[in-house]
């Protein structure tokens, strides 16, 4: 799961003073932008939520398979993306915050 974050406190017990959403089709920078944006701001101010890692975590779970895999870039991703895409749209249909839950779930908030 990518959730780079610090300190101590829950995020559940602290409102966050602004969220920032970047969505984007794959390979489209969103990660790099991020990086960047946290690197500037530092890991006191802010923390970065990631859904990819939840969702690949959760369908690894329900369908046996490896997460560690699911993760990379390699063959055993690509063979079950499409499928690993249905599940998830599935998934926000009957819950529309499932995957925002289980990324906020063991997340950090920082002391900024």
């Amino acid at each position: 799961m990518s959730i780079d974050c610090c300190n101590v406190i829950s995020m559940a017990t602290v409102e966050p003073k602004l969220i920032l959403l970047f969505s984007g089709k794959r390979k489209s920078g969103k990660d790099y932008v991020t990086d960047l944006i946290h690197k500037r701001l530092g890991p006191d101010v802010c923390c970065i939520l990631r859904l990819s890692g939840p969702l690949k975590q959760q369908y690894a779970q329900d369908h046996g398979l490896d997460f560690e895999e699911l993760l990379g870039a390699g063959e055993y991703k690509e063979k079950y993306r499409a499928d690993m895409i249905q599940w998830g749209e599935k998934q926000r249909e009957k819950d529309p915050g499932f995957f925002c839950r289980l990324a906020i779930k063991g997340a950090q908030h920082p002391s900024g």
